[in-house]
This record gives C-alpha cells, sequence and structure tokens, in this order.
C-alpha cells in the first residue's frame, strides 16, 4: 500500500470512528492506534475540534409570523394567469431570499474555519519555538534563577513583559527566558523545569486562542488573563501541565506594561 493510499485509509477509519460508525472490533483496533500513533492522534484532535468549531455556529432562526403569514397568503389567492405568475415570482424571491441565507451561513462557517486554522497555525509556531530551543546549546537567552534578573530581561526587550513568577516551591524551577517570534510579533517566553522536563511558556497578546492539544509529541495547554494569553508547551502529561497552569496563575500579578 502506497504512502498516499495509507493516509487515505487513516481519514476514511478517522471519519467513520468520529461518526460512530466503525464496529466494537474495529473502533477498539482504531483506538490502541491512536494510543500509540501520536500523528494520528493530533489528526484525531484537530477533526474533533474542527467539528466543534463548525456546531458552534450561530443558528438563525425564521422571523417569528413569517412563515404563517405566507402560507395565509398562499391559501387566500386562486389560482389565475396573473396569480400564477405572482406565485412564480414570490417564489423566485424566496429562492433569492434563501440563497441570500444560505450565503450568511457559508459565510459564518468560513470565518469559523478561518479563525481555527489561525489558532492551529499559532500553536504550531509556538510548539517549533519549543523545539527549536531544546535542539540549542540551551532553551533560553537569559539563564537566571532569579525572577529579578528575568522580568527586567523581558522589558528592555519588548513593548509588554509579563511577571516571572518563581515556582520552584511548587515543583517548577525558573530557568531563564527568550525572545520568540510568533507570526511577525516578537514575544516573550518564560523557560521552567519540572524534573526532566522543560516548560516553555509563552505570551501573546490578549484574545488569542490556542486549543488544547498534542502537536509532535508535546502537549499544548492555553489559558488567558486581561493582558495575555499564555500558552504552554511541554512533554509533560496533561494533569502536570495543568497544575502549571494553576499555581502560575496563583502565583503571577498583574504585569507592568511600559
Amino acid at each position: 500500500m502506497t504512502v498516499a493510499s495509507s493516509r487515505d485509509s487513516d481519514e476514511l477509519q478517522l471519519n467513520a470512528y468520529c461518526d460512530g460508525e466503525l464496529d466494537p472490533v474495529s473502533a477498539n483496533r482504531f483506538e490502541r492506534r491512536l494510543a500509540s500513533d501520536q500523528s494520528l492522534k493530533a489528526r484525531y484532535d484537530r477533526l474533533v475540534s474542527l467539528r466543534q468549531a463548525v456546531r458552534s455556529l450561530p443558528q438563525l432562526d425564521m422571523p417569528p409570523g413569517l412563515q404563517a403569514r405566507i402560507q395565509s397568503r398562499l391559501d387566500a389567492e386562486r389560482p389565475s394567469p396573473v396569480r400564477v405568475l405572482r406565485q412564480r415570482s414570490r417564489s423566485f424571491q424566496a429562492l433569492a431570499a434563501a440563497a441570500v441565507f444560505g450565503a450568511v451561513i457559508s459565510s459564518s462557517a468560513m470565518m469559523t474555519i478561518e479563525r481555527y486554522s489561525q489558532r492551529e497555525e499559532v500553536a504550531r509556531e509556538v510548539v517549533a519555538g519549543h523545539i527549536r530551543s531544546l535542539l540549542a546549546p540551551q532553551p533560553f537567552d537569559i539563564a537566571s534563577s532569579d525572577r529579578h534578573t528575568v522580568k527586567p530581561w523581558f522589558t528592555a526587550r519588548l513593548p509588554e513583559s509579563p511577571q516571572v513568577p518563581d515556582l520552584t516551591a511548587q515543583g517548577f524551577a525558573l530557568l531563564g527566558g527568550r525572545v520568540d517570534v510568533i507570526g511577525h510579533d516578537p514575544v516573550a517566553t518564560i523557560v521552567y523545569k519540572h524534573a526532566a522536563h522543560t516548560v516553555s511558556l509563552t505570551t501573546l497578546r490578549p484574545g488569542q486562542s490556542v486549543s488544547e492539544q498534542m502537536i509532535a509529541g508535546y502537549n499544548v495547554r492555553s489559558w488567558s488573563d486581561a493582558h495575555f494569553t499564555y500558552v504552554a508547551v511541554s512533554d509533560l502529561p496533561s494533569p502536570d501541565l495543568a497544575t502549571f497552569e494553576r499555581v502560575f496563575s496563583a502565583a503571577a500579578p498583574a504585569p507592568e506594561i511600559k
């Protein structure tokens, strides 16, 4: 089987699994593959996120009483050549209205899918920055366990600098910080260590959104406050990354903005 045909088969099974169309034996076999194949698991997570985004589209209802008024007018009229022409005209208008309604729904769907794609691209760029840092001699530009050293270093280089809490007592030792580039924007990334695991915490503009997922074997977790969107990337298990979010949020006061 070629690589292309194997991927097509995976896509068919993936969609069938999400739709609940696989028999129990096939479903169990596919779930075992999901547990061992990180690439397939990432595609599954993206498909689930996309389906959830589409389901969140607003449902547009017909104005109250419109259907009753249309039916009343149709019942009151008797067929005649003139009325037939009028009915055809109304039918055309109804089709035109339906086309406009469909265009609105389609536009809304495209906007939702576009926003989803943008979030996925941001997540991939943040993970890529984490991976590059691990391949470098050290995963930071400024090496320090002193938050009073790392914080001013960010302040001197970025228009907005996050707080850099010391989380050693909570099990996450501060290693330092670096500047990553996401899209076209330089952003602060704080680096922590938990046992043998490195945690990169990238700070983005507020209002951005990144879904919780796994990319290239690394867990991604995101949360926001009034000043930043935070994206944590690590090979830590998801529960440990959730603990990191909790202790960081509890320890970080409001950031200073220059």
